[in-house]
């Protein structure tokens, strides 16, 4: 984190959702608690709400609030879809297995991805049966987030359709409850239960809304407690700016925090609230513009109409100016736009806007000339071409379709949705390089637009692949790179570029250059942190890594033993164990070593001694022992040995005498024979 993310409590772990510091969710937390415990059939439970009002967050606090009963495995299906199915099972198995494991303490194998490869069944055969003796009577709860982006039309066939028909077996298991999250902006909602009707016909509703006034002045002064003092005043204002949605709510608490940063006040006013509108507005402009971007045409004139009107403005009212800028609609069409964007939180039963921001943004951005621009019958004819161009695409005569995509270009040159035909038509061609730019022209046409964002990054993806398939390396980072800097998140981008990193260590590894294989290996892991495989991979080198440092020490250590450089070789050693403190067996070898000069003049001494005894220099060998006891008190032997060592001496000295004084008796020599 930058200091800036350490130091403001709002902003911490970006990017901004709902506070570590959880508020106002109980209602939701209850109805899922009640729930679950239940006897619904199926066993479905659907969070939904507006994008960013804290479904997220909602699902990863789910622990928190249910008992011990239910064991909760996440899973973010954005930037999962774009796959098969064995391997998405296969995911689903290892995120299971790895909960269980690194939260749960239940020691579950890694799947193997060959065995899903060869049957999908094996998921429902083999590896959930597999588990249930492992759980005992707790139940797993799979939450998966985002689960609208399986509506991609173009993921129908291979993921989206067999996906929902196996969920459906799976809700028939004993031990398995589920909880989805779904977007109810634009249609999502609506789109997945029609397209899905059998899947979603016993499931139980639950909108994630905003949060109440209470909640949401705890969202305000709760992380910043002690710290800084927000005015009762500026904190009503925040909540009639934000209605309480809670990412508009920290994204102002963060400008009001940067503010005080700068300024070095510790009170927040309500002019200090006004004062940092524009810039809320500024850095939340790809939130807000999504509700935009979502709408239909009609909806979009309502929603800029009304921002130009006063607060709310009678139907009728719309209606006039709607009229005068000849937009042409019925009665019945407009009554159920207002419905719609009510029923999503965007308008209220008056037809004022919820979030201020909105209106403030809509004004600001979407003044009724730029709104005739964007939407009006902008020209009949490129209308048309557009239309001819779709019967082509339908067709899958894609030449004729760009030929007519072009026309309508021409006849509109800053048509979005000319541009975006076109760039579409050359990515189901595979015409990737060409897509890029005319995706990069649509995106020039309206920044941030979503589905020019994800179109680039597609064809990137795709763009990239090709490259990697040709060994062109360095250009296939550039197109995974630049993904990153449209969507940081990306997951096949972020795999890519960890494949390519981990195959460039491997390299690195087989020329000797263990170090920077090793830091390829961290660049790696740092595009691919959930990848266990690459995570032991990595360990396996560390570990090699450590071993050959640590062999190359040693064998220094053990020159310098060898010429009797014991500090020497106590210093390899040393550094050998700053690469693995724990060692005890360097540890061992370290205490050996200090103590080897010790022990070699002990070898000394008992090598003097022995070399005395055998001239029968006892003397010399008793001081030459008795020096070795000194320096080694707890060897018992040498004591032992230095104890008969003086009992063979007096015997040999008792021997002498009776020697000397055979001798002198032998030759009649009384007086020495007497003395000795």
């Amino acid at each position: 984190l930058s200091m800036n993310e350490i130091l403001n409590p709002y902003i911490a772990g970006a990017p901004i959702t709902e506070s570590s510091m959880f508020f106002g969710r109980e209602e939701v937390f209850n109805w899922i608690g009640r729930s679950l415990a239940g006897k619904y059939v199926d066993h479905i439970l659907v969070l939904h709400g507006q994008r960013r009002v804290g479904k997220t967050s909602v699902l990863k606090q789910i622990p928190n609030f249910l008992g011990d009963k239910y064991i909760q495995v996440f899973f973010d299906l954005q930037g999962r879809t774009n796959t098969t199915l064995d391997r998405f099972l296969w995911w689903v198995a290892r995120e299971i297995a790895r909960t269980l494991t690194r939260d749960h303490g239940i020691d579950v194998p890694r799947p193997d991805r060959q065995a899903f490869q060869e049957d999908t069944d094996y998921l429902i055969s083999e590896f959930f049966p597999s588990m249930r003796s492992l759980l005992g009577e707790r139940i797993l709860l799979l939450t998966f987030d985002e689960f609208d982006t399986l509506a991609q039309e173009d993921i129908q066939d291979n993921l989206a359709k067999p996906l929902i028909a196996y969920l459906r077996r799976l809700m028939d298991l004993d031990g398995l409850n589920f909880i989805y999250s779904i977007g109810s902006s634009g249609n999502k909602l609506e789109n997945m239960q029609s397209a899905y009707t059998d899947f979603f016909k016993t499931a139980l509703y639950r909108k994630v809304s905003f949060l109440d006034q209470k909640s949401c002045r705890q969202l305000i002064t709760k992380p910043v407690e002690g710290i800084i003092d927000y005015d009762r005043r500026a904190i009503k204002l925040i909540y009639e700016i934000t209605a309480g949605h809670p990412y508009f709510t920290q994204l102002m608490c963060h400008e009001l925090f940067s503010l005080c940063q700068r300024t070095g006040d510790r009170e927040i006013s309500r002019g200090d609230v006004e004062s940092v509108v524009e810039d809320v507005i500024e850095r939340g402009t790809v939130n807000l513009k999504f509700v935009w971007d979502e709408a239909t045409d009609l909806e979009k004139w309502a929603l800029a109409s009304l921002a130009q009107l006063e607060p709310e403005a009678s139907k009728q009212d719309l209606g006039k100016l709607l009229h005068e800028q000849q937009v042409r609609f019925v009665d019945n069409d407009l009554n159920s736009a207002i419905l719609h964007l009510q029923d999503k939180d965007v308008l209220t039963r008056e037809n004022a806007f919820v979030i201020y921001l909105m209106r403030l943004w809509l004004q600001q951005n979407r003044p009724l000339d730029r709104v005739r621009e964007e939407l009006a019958e902008v020209n009949p004819i490129a209308n048309r071409f557009i239309e001819i161009g779709d019967e082509y695409t339908a067709r899958g005569q894609y030449d004729n379709a760009l030929k007519n995509y072009q026309q309508a270009l021409e006849a509109a040159p800053r048509y979005l949705d000319a541009q975006l035909s076109i760039a579409t038509t050359l990515f189901k061609t595979k015409a990737y390089q060409e897509a890029v730019a005319a995706f990069e022209k649509s995106l020039a046409i309206e920044q941030g637009n979503i589905a020019a964002q994800t179109g680039l990054c597609d064809s990137l993806l795709l763009l990239g692949d090709k490259f990697l398939a040709a060994d062109e390396t360095e250009l296939a980072v550039e197109q995974f790179q630049q993904i990153l800097t449209i969507n940081h998140a990306h997951v096949d981008a972020r795999q890519r570029l960890a494949g390519i990193q981990s195959k460039r260590a491997e390299n690195l590894l087989a020329n000797g250059k263990d170090d920077e294989a090793l830091n390829a290996f961290n660049q790696a892991i740092e595009f691919a942190p959930d990848d266990e495989k690459l995570f032991a991979r990595y360990n396996q080198v560390l570990e090699e890594k450590k071993a050959k440092v640590i062999d190359g020490w040693l064998k220094k250590a053990d020159r310098s033993l060898k010429r009797q450089r014991w500090e020497d070789a106590a210093e390899f050693i040393e550094e050998a164990l700053k690469f693995d403190p724990e060692n005890q067996g360097l540890q061992a070898r370290l205490a050996e070593t200090k103590d080897a000069p010790r022990q070699f003049k002990i070898r000394e001494y008992k090598r003097t001694a022995e070399q005395a005894l055998g001239r029968g220099n006892f003397e010399k060998a008793i001081s030459a022992i008795e020096t070795a006891v000194a320096l080694a008190p707890e060897d018992t032997s040498l004591a032992e040995w230095l104890e008969s060592t003086r009992e063979n001496q007096l015997q040999a000295q008792l021997d002498n005498f009776q020697k000397q004084a055979e001798h002198a008796l032998q030759v009649k020599d009384w007086d020495a024979a007497v003395k000795a």
